[in-house]
């Protein structure tokens, strides 16, 4: 079955996948029609253009996906079956009668279990044709309401959604109404960040929902990321925002308000990190939705202590195959190299960079999180070490040029 999936991949494509253009042409095509993310590299292996390995469950899934199954099984179940098609055909139709789509919604979300990708395939496909108005009359469904979704289906939708943010115009009446909209502000906004381009059309949309929306958790929201806009724009800290945590936010959301800590530095750090984990996790369930900002705010104020904290929390494993989860677990993965870095644990280093590609951060993170790859390599290598300055620093210029500069590569370690 793997072989036939190879097959419809490219002829899905009608193109071979051969080399690393073609690969990395599939990768941005998968991105785009998905919003699941896989790199070229992983690519090159599943393919054979470079020496293969047994692919993952991830790479599976997402090739399925990719193709209009739900799920590798759901490929191996259904692909021989004639019928499978009529959805996908009845779906097209539906496009060209909203009426009947708001209907076809109606009637399947929530009451479907599978149904949350086939939502997310619609609403990127009237994002990408810009059918603003009819985007509104999808998301003031009552169906789209929060509390209906689980929140793994909501942060899957979110970081599908997001990425298509770039393509709207800010100064459009019809784009402001929609970014406003409560059920998109839940589903897309407070989910989705686009760490690359803080300064530039995503910063802006912030700003914008900032100044317009009066919701605590929004407005906390918003505050968060413009205060991480503002420590890597090395503004002064007098001028951040003061956030205040509220036990109905998401967790993610709680991860980035207690994240805003790590700027201050208090003496009682640890304590107050204590106080966050006993309050919001769910006995001995350990949730990592409730540390991913933690994570990425110790990574860049270099706070090794709140590192070490997390990383007691879980179990070293690097296996996840839930797509957003995958990247949370790399995402965290990088932090726990970093932190055996700085105690010179070279056997726990090694062990992961082993286990550890680099190829799977979320595409909004990823080259900010690159940053971060390069200064841990910048240190572990003797042979090396020009290129991988050299790569940092073209990534700083057009990043964050002041903070990321030669000091924050050369003295990352020296806290």
């Amino acid at each position: 079955m793997v072989h036939i999936l190879k097959t419809i991949t490219q002829k899905k494509l009608s193109l071979k996948i051969e080399n690393y253009n073609s690969s990395k042409m599939l990768s941005e095509i998968i991105y785009t029609e998905t919003g699941i993310e896989i790199s070229y590299n992983t690519l090159r292996r599943f393919f054979g253009i470079v020496k293969p390995v047994k692919p993952s469950n991830y790479t599976l899934n997402a090739l399925a996906v990719f193709n209009g199954f739900k799920s590798y099984n759901d490929f191996v179940m259904n692909f021989h079956l004639k019928n499978r098609w009529k959805e996908e055909f009845h779906m097209i139709s539906l496009m060209e009668r909203p009426e009947s789509l708001l209907t076809y919604i109606k009637n399947n979300l929530h009451s479907n279990r599978d149904f949350v990708p086939k939502l997310t395939q619609i609403v990127r496909e009237l994002m990408l044709t810009k059918d603003y108005n009819f985007l509104l009359r999808i998301f003031g469904l009552d169906q789209m309401n929060f509390s209906r979704f689980d929140f793994d289906n909501v942060a899957y939708f979110g970081n599908c959604i997001g990425p298509l943010l770039k393509t709207i115009d800010l100064e459009s009446v019809e784009v402001k109404s929609l970014i406003l909209n409560g059920n998109f502000l839940d589903l897309v906004i407070t989910i989705y960040v686009d760490y690359e381009n803080l300064n530039s059309y995503y910063g802006d949309c912030i700003k914008i929902i900032k100044k317009h929306c009066e919701r605590e958790d929004v407005s906390q929201f918003c505050k968060g990321v413009l205060n991480l806009n503002m420590y890597l724009n090395n503004e002064k800290e007098n001028q951040m925002f003061k956030l205040k945590l509220n036990s109905n936010f998401h967790p993610i959301l709680k991860s980035r308000v207690i994240a805003q800590e790590l700027f201050y530095a208090p003496k009682d750090l640890t304590s107050i990190l204590n106080n966050y984990d006993q309050k919001f996790q769910e006995g001995n369930k350990i949730n990592i939705d409730y540390y991913y900002e933690i994570i990425t705010t110790a990574i860049v104020t270099r706070n090794f202590e709140v590192m070490a904290w997390i990383l007691n929390k879980f179990e070293p494993k690097t296996k996840y195959d839930n797509f957003y989860k995958f990247e949370h677990y790399e995402h965290f993965g990088l932090m726990a190299m970093i932190l055996y870095k700085y105690r010179q644990d070279y056997n726990n280093l090694n062990l992961w960079l082993k286990s550890i590609s680099f190829d799977n951060f979320s595409r909004p993170y990823e080259t900010f999180m690159l940053q971060y790859v390069y200064i841990l390599k910048y240190h572990n290598s003797k042979a090396n070490k020009a290129f991988y300055k050299t790569k940092y620093e073209e990534s700083a210029e057009y990043l964050y040029p002041n903070f990321f500069n030669e000091d924050y590569l050369i003295n990352y370690f020296n806290i």
